[in-house]
């Protein structure tokens, strides 16, 4: 298969055989799509029944509360996966799914799957196994997310994601995955707004930035 020496190296396939690897696509009738950036991946409200494993690109994945106001959840890049809690347990999308830049997605189709079969071969074990871990490791980038946005001022929002990246790249100096209004987005606050305090905490010589790349202070 042309693209197995890159999935094998996956968390999802983690410790599975090429032959096992194989078996799992052809299982899930994988299919490969491409988008374009700004193109619905998964759309609100309609039934997820697929696992996206990202080949090339990104997206980000938004919730969107009454008025529109756009909430970025996450961002995943090559070679991440999501829809997987959706697809797994045949609920319908509160979320949407859009491509950040242009990508390529393959798709395996849980349509007709069922994870209480008992009768499920070693390999989708093992595959459903790895899932599960990358789910829990989601649940914990959630969770910041929370005590991010959950500060009362924007400062306070701006210095909790950047200390957490800081502490995640062992480095006051890194590179963060979003652009200026991914980060809006993220943090949920508005862009200019975001700007302002960003310039003023480079001022105010807590940090300095160029584009995405940023140094912390002390």
């Amino acid at each position: 298969m042309e693209k197995l020496e890159f999935l094998k190296k996956l968390p999802i396939f983690f410790s599975l055989k090429d032959e096992e690897i194989i078996s799992v696509l052809k299982f899930f009738k994988y299919y490969e799509e491409s988008f374009k950036k700004n193109d619905f991946i998964f759309e609100i409200e309609k039934k997820i029944d697929k696992i996206g494993i990202i080949i090339s690109g990104e997206i980000n994945i938004i919730k969107e509360d009454f008025w529109g106001n756009r909430n970025i959840l996450n961002k995943f890049k090559e070679g991440e996966i999501f829809g997987e809690v959706f697809a797994l347990s045949k609920a319908s999308s509160n979320i949407m799914a859009e491509a950040s830049q242009d990508c390529k997605i393959l798709f395996l189709d849980l349509k007709d799957f069922s994870i209480e079969n008992k009768e499920n071969s070693k390999e989708i074990t093992k595959f459903l196994s790895n899932i599960f871990k990358i789910s829990l490791k989601k649940n914990i980038l959630f969770t910041e997310k929370l005590e991010h946005i959950s500060k009362k001022s924007i400062r306070e929002k701006i210095i909790s994601y950047l200390s957490t990246e800081a502490q995640k790249n062992k480095t006051n100096s890194f590179l963060i995955k979003f652009d200026r209004q991914e980060l809006a987005d993220y943090l949920f606050i508005e862009r200019s707004a975001l700007s302002r305090e960003l310039s003023s905490m480079k001022k105010d010589g807590l940090i300095d930035y160029k584009k995405n790349h940023f140094t912390l202070i002390k």
